[in-house]
């Protein structure tokens, strides 16, 4: 299936809905296990919208949209 739309739009929508789910919750908190390589690409697209150089990271890295925490783990499967 071909994978359409830009990341963090993609991001901005699912976190307005994860904010206004119809439950109250203790924390809202999305976290994403992705290959080397989509990790990779994830933190370099995101230090470029954010216009900041940033460390590289070696496992994990995280972003607040809204009230929610997205977390982006490198996964070591």
């Amino acid at each position: 299936m071909e994978k359409k739309g830009e990341l963090l739009n993609q991001l901005a929508i699912i976190s307005d809905l994860i904010e206004n789910l119809n439950t109250e919750a203790e924390s809202k908190i999305l976290t994403l296990e992705l290959n080397s390589e989509a990790f990779l690409n994830a933190f370099e697209l995101i230090q470029k919208k954010y216009g900041r150089k940033m460390e590289r990271p070696k496992d994990s890295f995280s972003i607040t949209i809204g009230m929610v925490d997205i977390i982006f783990n490198k996964s070591n499967v």
